[in-house]
């Protein structure tokens, strides 16, 4: 009896772990607040990165950086991400809930963590936040602290290629949320996103002809992925839907 009690108890007190994903500019701070309660351990590495940027003088618009000062930023990263590792490993010794606040633009790691995490006896769950592309060219704009076009461009890419992968490993545990505003534009190419390139800030090294002609296979490359990608439109939660699940997962 007391076992059955015990192993009762064990499944109504599992913790809960949260995955939020979306590209720069998507408003998951926004969306989260909707959404998710205030109380829960948030780990996100943008947050200590960033406090280290200011810290160090550097500022935060990361498109205006020189050479020199994107290798200083790439340091910091890596000391922001071993801060958040420590942050991230004391809460899941002591069981807390948590939110990993991320971009999922990396599917690979993030399934990893899930099945570790699941392992520990957590329950895991995925809110991912969609805008359009030149949505998110345009928030990361005016955001304070901004990325090059490039990297906004990319990581895009890489989140909403991986919709289909969390959609399977999460099953009824994912909500997708599109926070796109009503005048938002769905299309993409190179002539809509140029204005946003016109005046990206760093360079990096002089690269070679054979780097130059690398570089230009990469970017023809992606500009080809993401407009397949905004061709095929994913399946939404509503805010209403969204909060049902989550609340239904939290209890």
């Amino acid at each position: 009896m007391f076992k059955l009690v015990s192993l009762l108890k064990e499944a109504i007190d599992k913790p809960k772990a949260i995955f939020l994903g979306g590209p720069a500019g998507s408003g998951k701070s926004y969306i989260s607040k909707q959404l998710l309660p205030s109380n829960l351990n948030v780990v996100n590495v943008d947050d200590t990165y960033e406090e280290l940027l200011k810290s160090s003088g550097l500022g935060l618009k990361q498109k205006d950086f020189s050479p020199e000062e994107l290798s200083q930023a790439a340091k910091l990263m890596g000391q922001a991400q071993k801060i958040t590792k420590e942050k991230y490993a004391e809460f899941i010794k002591n069981a807390k809930d948590v939110i990993i606040d991320g971009t999922g633009g990396a599917s690979r790691p993030l399934l990893k963590k899930k099945q570790e995490l699941e392992d520990l006896g957590y329950e895991t769950f995925m809110l991912m936040i969609y805008v359009s592309p030149l949505v998110s060219l345009e928030r990361n704009k005016e955001r304070e602290r901004s990325l090059m076009p490039s990297i906004v461009l990319r990581t895009w890419r890489d989140v909403n290629q991986n919709i289909d992968t969390y959609q399977q490993e999460f099953g009824d545990n994912f909500v997708l949320i599109n926070n796109n505003p009503k005048e938002a534009i769905q299309d993409f190419s190179k002539e809509l996103t140029a204005p946003y390139f016109k005046d990206s800030g760093a360079r990096g090294k002089e690269k070679s002809p054979e780097e130059i002609e690398k570089s230009k296979k990469e970017k023809e490359q992606l500009n080809q992925d993401i407009e397949n990608l905004v061709q095929s439109f994913p399946e939404f939660n509503s805010l209403e839907q969204a909060k049902q699940k989550i609340n239904n997962f939290l209890k």
